[in-house]
């Protein structure tokens, strides 16, 4: 059985023969459970699993794990996603034993604070963990439950208000400090774990809620926009690089309490060395976009805050991502100072309404952990899916799953020896000519089609309008028949 199972997973085609059995539970059961008993939520060690929506069983988590074949895997069921969502996902080239990406998407109805109303919404997230799959793994199980308590705790008529100069705050404004909140209570409901060595991970949010996507981000996961022939990030990658401003600026403002005398918060044109001092240098302090000179001093060749530059550049020479979740026990090495005080939990959050971008069946987002983004830019990304989807046939929800495998197929690319490299569009079948490398971290890929919610929007929209009609309707015939 396992072998004719490893022989279909390997063909990164046919899951749809694999026979999987489905477990009973599904995340968003779980979460809606959850919510409806009112009960704290203690985090607990969770055995390592792969998405539900996957429906593996534990032999074939076992075969998905192969870093020898890196085997791509696809959901079964296409409907267990909201909308038959493509996904595909593959592991690293032996990194970590385990696939430490994870993934969730759930749909429900929104009970509104004070209100009999309630509101359609959907949700996707993606982690991408780091040192240990736990914290990734309690993130999949518990921030969508978060977001949503954090939503239904807004007073439910200000929750759909907007553009309305009266209101004290617009709808889209409160949404996105729902999810902010959220954010941060995740990172803290972690933090015993993370202590005990769990790690850390990166995080995307996508929520469909009143007419808008609202896209989160903290790290350097992303999501980016397939509109037409265009396309653009909806997220902003965070690492030391990007944020080296905040990231400086924190140790300026703090750095005997929390550099330690070990790290200087100053940037250097090149690496000042023991012959250097008393010398001239160029160097910048945070907030500075231009450069001036110095005496270099003794405490100038203290181990740099920031070093690096792009996906090479770390955070006390340790970490290359700057927000997200745990990593509360994270020490720079050989000096014992904590690095989570310069890391963030809070995601930049962008509100989209959809209403005004003239949707096609054709138009997506892709969610997806850096082991696409590190070597497939937006613009590459973009041109591969609009590829898949263009034809009419198989049908629109086969492609969103085969948009999902050429991306994850793109970044995996091939192995040619013992490196995995990246395929160039020239190249003949044979051909050995020296080849860019490519991913060899977990790839994960989600692509999301937005028209499908649009149109359930305005469904919902006529049917709240013609509930209104009704009521109307009714209190108007009764007042008559009071009247006679």
């Amino acid at each position: 059985m396992l072998g004719r199972l490893k022989s279909a997973v390997l063909s990164a085609v046919g899951t749809s023969e694999l026979g999987l059995q489905y477990p009973t539970d599904s995340d968003a059961d779980s979460v809606t459970d959850l919510i409806n008993s009112n009960l704290p939520i203690t985090v607990e060690t969770k055995p390592y699993s792969r998405p539900s929506f996957l429906g593996l069983t534990s032999e074939e988590t076992q075969v998905s794990a192969d870093h020898r074949v890196r085997p791509i895997i696809v959901p079964r069921d296409l409907s267990r996603l909201p909308w038959c969502a493509g996904y595909a996902e593959c592991i690293n080239a032996g990194k970590s034993t385990w696939n430490e990406d994870q993934a969730t998407a759930m749909r429900g109805d929104l009970k509104l604070m004070d209100s009999n109303l309630s509101v359609p919404y959907v949700m996707f997230s993606m982690f991408d963990g780091h040192a240990g799959y736990q914290v990734a793994l309690t993130s999949r199980l518990h921030l969508h439950r978060i977001i949503l308590e954090r939503l239904m705790a807004v007073p439910g008529e200000m929750l759909l208000v907007d553009d309305n100069d009266k209101a004290l705050a617009r709808g889209r404004d409160l949404i996105i400090g729902a999810i902010e909140l959220a954010y941060r209570q995740m990172d803290q409901m972690v933090e015993q774990q993370a202590h005990k060595g769990g790690g850390g991970c990166t995080a995307l949010t996508v929520l469909f809620f009143n007419g808008r996507l609202y896209a989160a981000g903290a790290g350097d996961s992303r999501t980016t926009l397939v509109l037409g022939e265009s396309e653009r990030a909806l997220t902003r990658d965070h690492t030391p690089d990007s944020e080296s401003n905040r990231v400086r600026a924190l140790g300026h403002l703090k750095g005997t309490e929390l550099l330690k005398g070990q790290f200087t918060p100053l940037e250097f044109r090149k690496r000042p060395l023991q012959r250097d001092l008393g010398s001239l240098v160029l160097y910048r302090e945070p907030y500075m976009t231009g450069w001036a000179y110095k005496n270099l001093t003794p405490p100038d060749l203290r181990l740099p805050l920031l070093s690096g530059q792009g996906k090479r550049s770390r955070v006390m020479g340790t970490i290359g991502v700057t927000r997200g979740f745990g990593d509360h026990g994270l020490k720079a090495a050989n000096t014992g100072v904590s690095i989570k005080p310069f890391l963030s939990s809070q995601p930049e959050v962008q509100a989209l309404d959809l209403e005004e971008c003239n949707l096609t069946e054709r138009d997506c987002i892709i969610l997806a952990t850096d082991g696409l983004w590190d070597v497939v830019s937006d613009k590459v990304a973009a041109n591969i899916l609009r590829k898949t989807l263009a034809p009419d046939n198989p049908s629109l929800e086969y492609r969103l799953t085969m948009g999902a495998q050429e991306l994850v197929q793109a970044a995996r690319g091939r192995l040619i020896g013992r490196v995995w490299r990246l395929k160039s569009e020239n190249q003949e079948d044979g051909d050995e000519e020296i080849l860019s490398m490519a991913s060899v971290d977990d790839i994960s890929v989600m692509v999301v089609p937005l028209y499908p919610y649009l149109c359930e929007h305005r469904q919902w929209i006529k049917t709240q309008q013609q509930e209104r009609r009704h009521s109307i309707s009714s209190l108007k015939s009764l007042s008559v028949n009071d009247t006679t």
